[in-house]
């Protein structure tokens, strides 16, 4: 008996503008985010650039926000930082997958280490 492995679903079909908006607007997240980390961590946190940092990260959660639910195509019920929404996403603007989820989860990482753990063991 031999078993065969599941083939990969089919990339799902969104709409170009609404991935342009969704995927800016996790850049700008992360981006934003991972830049305040790093000013807490050189001890500037509460600082006019930090708070302009928190702020395009802000505005990114916005974005992301009002472009997912703009499309007429239905989207799985998968999660939005997910590898396999990432690529449908990236697909639909035929960026190479692997380095838009590098830099997404590598300025998301910095962003948790700075303004999360770093700040907890500080104290």
């Amino acid at each position: 008996m031999t078993s065969q492995r599941p083939q990969p679903a089919p990339p799902i079909p969104i709409e170009r503008d609404r991935a342009t908006g969704v995927l800016t607007g996790l850049i700008a997240f992360t981006a934003g985010f991972a830049a305040a980390g790093l000013l807490v961590l050189g001890g500037r946190g509460g600082t006019p650039p930090y708070l302009v940092a928190i702020t395009v990260g802000l505005i990114g959660v916005g974005a992301v926000g009002f472009y997912l639910h703009r499309g007429t195509v239905e989207l799985p019920q998968a999660r939005i930082w997910q590898p396999a929404m990432l690529r449908a996403f990236t697909s639909a603007l035929k960026l190479p997958a692997l380095p838009v989820l590098a830099a997404i989860y590598g300025l998301g990482a910095i962003g948790v280490i700075g303004n999360i753990l770093v700040p907890m063991y500080r104290r």
